[in-house]
């Protein structure tokens, strides 16, 4: 029998956040439409496939908008399938609920899409993809619910993945394109899920300079030998954003040794700094 694993989506919501280098702008709500949309218009989804298990896997579906508040009742989002979709449903994935409809509760501003993903029709090397695209919403507290424009479609790419084993201690040196270079002798990396890991520390900052966020290290996936960093808020609180360049993370099959890149800077300046990190397993 098939088991069922939930996967959590790692997403860094892009609002109600402080930058660490520079203020937010203030944002004025007025008495527009309430808009419906995917907060990321791209997310990979990582599924081990040693085991063909079914996977249980979540995308957030906002609602933003109106006078700035929660609505005070429930709001149907409804979605559709896109026939750009690459995956097949019925084959590498089936929907939780086939009514094209999920609900946000009442005083809340998300809810999440399900899918249930067959990892055993995934194939590493050609990842498939599910898109879908808002169609619209209703609730009986507001007549002006609207898909976004530019935000109202998701593409979900099915990434089966390997087994993993990168946890431990490593000799950590990290150059930045900004002419910083810093060295932890006892980095360590932290897998907090089949395949998903956490590191110590992110950039060229020492420990506990970013101690008053969520962390103070990254999140960063290995997919059979490549490693992904998903875009995400430096420290899990900050608007600056830590993300992977084209340039994927590698692990030296032979040593254990792991390269990465990675960018962080903030969305309101147009350089971004990158940093080259190399781990030295201990």
């Amino acid at each position: 029998m098939k088991t069922f694993r939930y996967i959590l989506v790692l997403f860094a919501m892009s609002f109600a956040i402080t930058s660490c280098v520079l203020d937010d702008d203030e944002q004025t709500f007025n008495e527009g439409p309430n808009v419906l949309l995917f907060p990321s218009s791209q997310v990979t989804g990582f599924f081990l496939n040693d085991n063909a298990d079914d996977f249980t896997y979540t995308v957030p579906l906002s609602i933003t908008g109106g006078d700035g508040n929660p609505l005070n009742a429930p709001t149907n989002a409804n979605f559709e399938l896109d026939a750009s979709s690459t995956a097949t449903e019925g084959v590498e994935f089936d929907f939780v609920d086939n009514s094209g409809s999920v609900v946000i509760p009442a005083g809340n501003t998300f809810t999440n899409v399900p899918i249930i993903v067959h990892s055993g029709e995934l194939d590493p090397a050609n990842p498939t993809t599910v898109v879908l695209n808002i169609t619209g919403g209703s609730s009986s507290a507001s007549n002006n619910i609207v898909a976004s424009g530019n935000r109202g479609q998701v593409t979900i790419v099915l990434q089966a993945t390997c087994s993993s084993d990168l946890g431990g201690i490593y000799e950590l040196s990290v150059v930045s394109s900004s002419g910083l270079t810093n060295f932890h002798p006892a980095e360590s990396i932290t897998e907090i899920s089949e395949g998903v890991y956490l590191t110590n520390t992110s950039g060229t900052w020492d420990v506990g300079v970013l101690n008053g966020g969520v962390r103070e290290g990254f999140i960063f996936t290995e997919v059979c030998g490549s490693i992904v960093i998903e875009q995400q808020n430096l420290a899990g609180i900050y608007s600056n954003l830590l993300e992977g360049t084209d340039v994927l993370g590698t692990v030296d099959p032979a040593t254990g040794d792991i390269t990465l890149e990675y960018t962080i800077g903030f969305s309101g300046n147009t350089v971004f700094n990158t940093y080259t990190a190399t781990y030295v397993k201990l």
